[in-house]
C-alpha cells in the first residue's frame, strides 16, 4: 500500500513539474500571429522590449525592413481595405496599434505625435481599416501616383513582458 501511495505522489509531482516546465518554454518567445489585409498574408518583424525579465536593445524594425537586401517587400495596400491581426495562441492583457508615415529609410517622416488606431481585440483578433494618414498633408513634395511608406508598430504586453511586432504597407497620398 505504501509502494502504491509513493507511486502515486512521484506522478503527480512528476506532472506537476513537467506542466510547470512547459508553460515556462511557451513563453520564451513571444507568440505568433498573423497580419492579413484584404487579401494579402503581410510579413512582420518581433522585437522583445522586455522578456522574462530582460531588457532588450531595441533596433529600428522600420529601417531594417527597408534596407536595401531585405526579404521583407511593402505591398501597396487600398485605402478602405481591412487589416486583420489574429494572435494564434495567447493573446495579450494590453495591446496598442500606432501609424508612423515613414521615409524610404525607415525614420519617422515628420516630428509629430505617433497616431494611435482604435481597435477592439476579442478572441486574439482584431481588425481596422486603412485609412488615409493626415500626415501626408504635410508633405509639401508632390508628384502624380505618389506613394508613402506606412509603418504599423504593434505593442503587446503579457504582463511584464514586452515586444513589438512592427509592419510596413504602401499607401497612396
Amino acid at each position: 500500500m505504501k509502494k502504491i501511495l509513493i507511486g502515486i505522489i512521484i506522478a503527480i509531482l512528476s506532472s506537476t513539474i513537467f506542466i510547470g516546465c512547459t508553460s515556462q518554454i511557451q513563453t520564451q518567445e513571444p507568440p505568433k500571429l498573423t497580419i492579413t489585409i484584404g487579401e494579402e498574408k503581410l510579413q512582420y518583424v518581433t522585437a522583445k522590449n522586455k522578456w522574462n525579465g530582460e531588457l532588450f536593445d531595441m533596433q529600428n524594425a522600420f529601417k531594417n525592413i527597408l534596407k536595401e537586401g531585405s526579404k521583407i517587400e511593402p505591398p501597396y495596400i487600398e485605402f478602405g481595405e481591412l487589416a486583420v491581426i489574429t494572435f494564434e495562441n495567447n493573446p495579450p492583457d494590453k495591446f496598442t496599434i500606432s501609424d508612423i508615415l515613414l521615409d524610404i529609410k525607415g525614420a519617422k517622416k515628420f516630428f509629430t505625435p505617433i497616431i494611435s488606431i482604435p481597435f477592439e481585440l476579442k478572441d486574439g483578433k482584431c481588425s481596422f481599416e486603412i485609412v488615409k494618414n493626415i500626415e501626408t498633408g504635410l508633405d509639401s513634395y508632390w508628384a502624380p501616383n505618389m506613394t508613402y511608406f506606412r509603418g504599423f508598430k504593434m505593442t503587446a504586453s503579457w504582463g511584464e513582458n514586452q515586444c513589438e511586432y512592427d509592419f510596413i504597407i504602401k499607401t497612396a497620398r
